[in-house]
């Protein structure tokens, strides 16, 4: 069973077997907790930025940037398919 971005161990419903509702909340869930943890990796890197230190962590979390915005940018879609369903 998938994963919820509701917390560790929290399952949902695969996304066929959910209602329009259920859905709906889950994209405004996911979008915001994804949101948060890209502002948590941003300040991450500010930091480590202003003390002159740089790793391939920081590599990393810069190329999962890109990803998760295009992740950001598909849940800002199905919302508005959702929407239109709605």
């Amino acid at each position: 069973m998938a994963k919820n971005a509701g917390g560790v161990g929290t399952a949902r419903l695969p996304l066929d077997q959910m209602s329009l509702d259920e859905l709906q909340l889950w994209v405004r869930q996911t979008r915001a907790a994804l949101q948060r943890k890209m502002q948590r990796e941003q300040a991450y890197l500010v930091r480590r930025a202003a003390r002159g230190v740089r790793t391939l962590t920081d590599e990393a979390y810069e190329a999962d940037a890109v990803l998760e915005a295009d992740l950001l940018a598909i849940l800002d879609e199905m919302e508005q398919m959702l929407s239109r369903q709605a």
